[in-house]
């Protein structure tokens, strides 16, 4: 049986390459090769890349399982930063910062090293637990409920067919934020939370469950008995990842929070946060969000694990395919190219 709940995030079929793509270009099959002029990989030492991020002209990964940030030289990568443990999410302020998040299994924290400062540590595993951001908000079984389907929920969950917000954080992406602040999206405490200079953490915004009404071809799928059928299951959002975008607003990827396979279909999501704090929707149906990137003019690119591409998607929300890549992690974005 499938896990219904996340206590945190776990990829599987990961690029160990690094590559680069020109940007705008025409959609292509995953199955095409060889690989068109277009592409060219500029690294494969990563074993398992979680991040891609630009700063002054040099392109930076974080490793994820080896607990490393490598920058790419002509020489090949040089490691600029290691932990005894996971790194996820990298980036850089504008003004030479850079932040990354680091679990080492009894704490997850975000790092900030300033030139010319010290390391600044925002503990942010330590902030779930005192604050715990949606302890308020219902997940689970939320409409059409049985005792068949809340057994069986019960059952391949391990806790109750019906939760509120659980004490748990996996922080995973990164982005910069004016006054030399930083957001962070913690993909299993379903927040995006804001660390200011100092470290201090608080909760910037909360992500909506995800709800799905269960048909019978999804229960099949799931092995599940016929009695969650037309049961309304609220999943948790996942979110993967966070970027600044023009006017101030955020956007953020959200994996559809169990199973990330595509067994219940793409609900991979996109959403933008205003300024003042209003959380939309842009777009939906993505098979792995994983990750995203946005341009100046508000253009975002979807990296899609399960569907093996980058997808664009409009300031309107119309998508289409940038560029097929086999499992995609991470993207970024330039005027003129991807990085994947």
């Amino acid at each position: 049986m499938r896990t219904l709940r996340r206590t945190g995030i776990a990829l599987t079929a990961i690029s160990s390459a690094l590559v680069m793509a020109t940007s705008g270009i025409s959609p292509t099959s995953a199955a095409q090769r060889p690989q068109p002029s277009w592409h060219r990989t500029i690294s494969g030492d990563a074993i398992t890349p979680f991040q891609v991020a630009r700063h002054r002209g040099s392109v930076y990964f974080s490793d994820g399982f080896a607990g490393t940030i490598s920058k790419i030289t002509r020489r090949g990568t040089k490691v600029v930063a290691r932990v005894k443990g996971e790194i996820a999410g990298v980036e850089f302020s504008p003004r030479g910062a850079m932040a990354f998040t680091a679990g080492t299994g009894s704490s997850n924290t975000l790092r900030i090293r300033r030139p010319g400062h010290r390391t600044v540590v925002a503990h942010l595993k330590s902030f779930e637990v005192r604050q715990n951001p949606d302890a308020a908000r219902t997940y689970g079984v939320v409409g059409g409920g049985n005792d068949c389907a809340n057994s069986f929920f019960e059952e391949i969950t391990g806790g109750p067919a019906t939760y509120t917000g659980l004490v748990d954080s996996h922080p995973y992406q990164v982005a910069s934020l004016p006054g030399d602040a930083w957001a962070v999206a913690d993909a299993a405490g379903n927040a995006i939370l804001r660390v200011n200079r100092r470290g201090h953490v608080s909760t910037l915004a909360l992500l909506p469950p995800q709800p799905l009404t269960f048909t019978q071809e999804q229960a099949d799928a799931m092995g599940a008995p016929e009695c969650i059928v037309g049961v309304t299951y609220a999943f948790e959002p996942v979110p993967t990842d966070v970027e600044r975008g023009p006017n101030g607003s955020l956007y953020v990827s959200t994996l559809p929070g169990g199973p990330e396979d595509p067994s219940l279909g793409a609900r991979g999501s996109v959403y933008k946060i205003s300024r003042n704090g209003n959380v939309r929707r842009m777009a939906t149906g993505f098979l792995g969000a994983t990750n995203l990137a946005v341009t100046p003019r508000g253009v975002v690119y979807v990296s899609e694990l399960f569907a093996g591409q980058i997808t664009r998607v409009g300031r309107g929300g119309a998508r289409r395919q940038a560029v097929a890549v086999d499992s995609p992690v991470a993207v970024e974005v330039t005027r003129s190219h991807l990085y994947v």
